[in-house]
């Protein structure tokens, strides 16, 4: 079969949501143009500095790779962060991360739970079973992450975040927020981020159009041997998110290019309600926490990760001030 593209090489493979027959160049190419797309919509063409948050899976491949296409590396900057996981935190996956983006010209800094939490994620995950609280992984895991991610990037004065996070990603978390009937959440999620304090720096998803097979595909042709194990703690406690990722992947099984409409329509409706959600606050920003300094919840002294240590015992704090949640 020829490419339905160049109408040159002989296509490799097969893109459901187009329907189009693509070699592997063609394939490359296609991947890159709507990764510039939508760089270019969101603002990353403006930004002095961007720093890449990374994990070394193929997503994290592909957001690199492809940025690094059409933009300065000087520009870009990449960060690590070592959960803490047992049998899937790998020290060679770190080494081949390292070894690509030296390849791209892109500094990486590494940092690790560990070092800026005192407790690897492990730690925390036994903790919270021992009190009883039984808080998941993906609690922590997300809520630590997005802290550090958001500390580096006001040290090196990164104007913008990009992550990894892929159309399935986009997906599920638009289906998951509508299931739980999280509205605030659902606002400030989209295509353009809303700042809500000056200590957040805006996370932006340049991959957010591409779908997770795509990713898969991308590093694949471009010999990125990039780790395939599963976290562990996905397996050992099924998520929402899992759930909601298998009945989004048989709806699209049955009719290609639903999960790429569902979020292209999402960002048409929440364009208008972001504006009015910025109109009902003014300019208030979001308070601090008190104990580490990090924006929190309106109505909340406290954030979620600092709550989330004292209850697990991590971190010493008089437990009557715990804001109720």
């Amino acid at each position: 079969m020829i490419c339905d593209v160049c109408r040159l090489r002989e296509a490799e493979i097969y893109q459901p949501h187009t329907g189009r027959k693509l070699c592997r160049e063609c394939f490359i190419q296609d991947i890159r143009d709507r990764v510039k797309q939508e760089a270019e919509k969101i603002g990353l063409s403006r930004a002095r500095k961007i720093l890449l948050a990374v994990s070394g899976g193929k997503d994290s491949f592909t957001l690199a790779d492809t940025l690094a296409s059409f933009m300065d590396h000087n520009r870009l900057i990449a960060m690590n962060i070592v959960e803490g996981i047992h049998g899937y935190n790998r020290a060679e996956q770190v080494q081949e991360l390292k070894r690509f983006l030296n390849e791209l010209g892109i500094e990486l800094i590494e940092t690790s739970f560990a070092e800026k939490e005192g407790a690897t994620l492990d730690e925390m995950v036994n903790r919270s079973r021992a009190t009883g609280l039984n808080v998941s992984a993906c609690t922590f895991c997300g809520g630590f992450r997005r802290k550090i991610i958001n500390q580096v990037a006001r040290d090196v004065n990164a104007d913008l975040v990009a992550t990894g996070h892929n159309l399935d990603d986009e997906a599920q978390t638009i289906i998951i927020n509508l299931i739980r009937g999280d509205l605030i959440r659902l606002i400030r999620f989209g295509d353009v981020p809303i700042k809500l304090s000056n200590r957040f720096v805006l996370r932006v998803k340049p991959l957010r159009k591409i779908y997770e097979w795509e990713t898969t595909m991308y590093a694949y042709y471009k010999g990125y041997s990039f780790q395939e194990v599963e976290c562990p703690y996905i397996s050992q406690r099924p998520t929402l998110r899992a759930k909601v990722r298998d009945l989004l992947y048989m709806v699209e099984a049955v009719r290609p290019g639903s999960l790429l409409k569902l979020v292209e329509e999402f960002d048409k409706i929440a364009e208008d309600y972001r504006r009015m959600f910025v109109a009902s606050i003014g300019e208030k920003e979001l308070p601090t926490c008190k104990i580490c300094g990090e924006p929190t919840s309106y109505g909340r002294e406290i954030c979620k990760n600092c709550e989330l240590l004292i209850k697990i015992g991590l971190l010493k704090y008089d437990q009557k001030y715990l804001p109720i949640s």
